[in-house]
């Protein structure tokens, strides 16, 4: 069987980059009558050698965040037309909190060297951010931008008589590698617990410092529109570092399109989704996160004016049902 498009993707379908930057693009695909599919690469060398030689032919090729190693890119390269690579991360160099560990020099040097063959390998890289643009524009000409969309028809804000007068309401949603981030927050939300409830929905608990101060709700990917309307304001705390400027800010596009007011780092492109105070608050030192978030509590109606400000530009900018066809266009399709 030959296809028009397939994916190739890291891992499975809870994965949040197979959720919004694959399965929607198969779903669309069929529904313009082209023979799309997925399929996930297995961990093991040995099972992945059989998957890569069954794989199917297909006109167009997109390889999702996955490095492989240059002889099984080979094998992927035969059997398509196009090859694609789609990164949303700064995949040549290692997370933050894996600085430093045993091990990490000799794992940063062979991500670094499969992403600049793999980049150098396909005819088009798409990349989530201009910042990872601007990484892969050095191995290759060819370049896509496009940021992770979101279905706002199926993330929207809760009923206007949902929100409470009780204490505010702060959220943050993520994977446990990325909890990481939250203790410098909860150092400087401290002082003002007694006024807000905190909650951290994640697929496990936060264990780290303070986590007294939180409320923990595990993820769920048939509850998480409903666990993302309990927030009121949405929390993206980072390091700035090579890595987190590649971050695509997709945290931020959820809690913007259910109507909870962003709180997030000043890094990478969280600077280009949010305008200060229009949309989301931008956090430039440890002490802004205590200072932002207390300003939506003592504002009710500032907070609400930002509530809708930010759902408006989540939907005019980052929305799936009208940033889709650009994807066709650029995979030629």
């Amino acid at each position: 069987m030959s296809l028009d498009l397939l994916f190739i993707t890291p891992s499975g379908e809870t994965l949040p980059s197979v959720r919004f930057r694959v399965l929607p693009f198969v779903e669309l695909g069929r529904a313009r009558g082209l023979a799309v599919a997925w399929r996930r690469a297995p961990k093991t060398i040995h099972k992945r050698l059989g998957f890569l030689l069954s794989l199917p032919r297909a006109k167009v090729m997109v390889i999702q965040q996955k490095l492989f190693a240059p002889w099984e890119l080979a094998l992927i390269r035969r059997r398509c037309e196009k090859l694609v690579y789609d990164v949303d991360d700064a995949l040549w160099t290692l997370h933050p909190a894996d600085v430093g560990k045993s091990g990490s020099a000799e794992k940063s040097a062979k991500i670094k060297a499969r992403f600049i063959h793999t980049c150098r390998t396909a005819d088009l890289v798409i990349a989530g951010n201009d910042y990872l643009a601007e990484h892969a524009r050095e191995h290759q000409v060819n370049i896509f931008v496009l940021p992770t969309l979101l279905d706002t028809d199926a993330y929207t804000p809760p009923p206007p008589d949902a929100s409470g007068v009780g204490p505010l309401r702060v959220g943050w949603m993520g994977t446990a590698g990325n909890l990481f981030f939250l203790p410098e927050v909860l150092r400087e939300l401290a002082p003002h617990r007694e006024r807000l409830e905190i909650r951290v929905v994640s697929d496990a608990p936060y264990e780290g410092e303070l986590r007294e101060m939180v409320r923990y709700e595990r993820w769920s990917p048939t509850l998480e529109a409903d666990q993302l309307r309990g927030f009121e304001a949405g929390l993206m705390p980072l390091t700035d570092d090579e890595y987190t400027r590649g971050k695509c800010g997709f945290k931020i596009l959820q809690y913007m399109a259910v109507g909870a007011v962003p709180i997030a780092s000043a890094v990478g492109f969280n600077n280009q989704i949010l305008t200060h105070g229009h949309d989301g608050l931008l956090v430039r030192q440890p002490s802004d996160w205590a200072a932002n978030i207390l300003l939506l509590a003592n504002d009710r109606e500032r907070m609400e004016r930002m509530a809708v400000n930010a759902r408006f530009t989540v939907t005019q900018r980052f929305s799936l049902g009208a940033m889709a066809p650009r994807l066709w266009d650029a995979l030629g399709l």
